[in-house]
């Protein structure tokens, strides 16, 4: 009987002393997929995605309004491509995404002028932080995708793309900063870590 005592104890004094186990290797936010209404809004849809995933309702044709000053934009009537209700945005600024997302969900956020190194990345997703950037193409032009999650086994990032027909991706890291699909080819320019 005193022995089984004393196994237990050392079985527990071991599982005690024993490294904690490895951490995930993955981890997904689970921002919400949100398809962009017309061909510019790409900004108004991570924007949405971003507030809907914290908790706050909204919709691209209200973010539309209060950015661009105008009252039309939920209307059903459609409008031209140079349209200021389908213009494009930028991460930083009052009216950009960043001001989008302290304006309407006072969600605090940092802009940078450059690519998040992987680590960085993991760092805000690790944090809840979901990372909004631009991919920007050589010919002009470009477009805005939600970081939410990561895959350390192969280095690896999940995304929400709000274009038409794409939706949720996943591609490794040198993709992600420099790469080329359906949408052309594409280089990874700057960043917003949403807190």
């Amino acid at each position: 009987m005193k022995a089984k005592v004393f196994v237990r104890l050392l079985c527990s004094v071991a599982l005690a002393a024993a490294p904690p186990l490895a951490a995930a290797h993955v981890k997904q936010l689970g921002i919400p997929h949100v398809t962009q209404a017309h061909s510019e809004w790409c900004w108004a849809a991570d924007a949405k995605a971003v507030l809907s995933y914290r908790g706050i309702s909204s919709t691209q044709c209200g973010i539309d309004n209060w950015v661009n000053s105008i009252g039309y934009a939920c209307q059903s009537a459609p409008f031209g491509w140079n349209d200021p209700a389908n213009s494009p945005n930028w991460l930083a600024g009052t009216t950009g995404i960043s001001g989008i997302l302290w304006s309407l969900g006072r969600r605090n956020s940092r802009y940078y002028n450059v690519p998040l190194s992987y680590q960085a990345t993991v760092s805000a997703i690790d944090r809840s932080a979901p990372v909004i950037i631009l991919w920007t193409w050589p010919g002009g032009g470009g477009h805005f995708v939600v970081i939410d999650g990561y895959d350390d086994r192969q280095s690896a990032l999940y995304f929400m793309n709000p274009w038409p027909g794409e939706g949720p991706g996943y591609g490794d890291y040198s993709w992600i900063r420099y790469g080329a699909g359906n949408m052309g080819t594409h280089l990874w320019a700057e960043s917003l870590v949403v807190y």
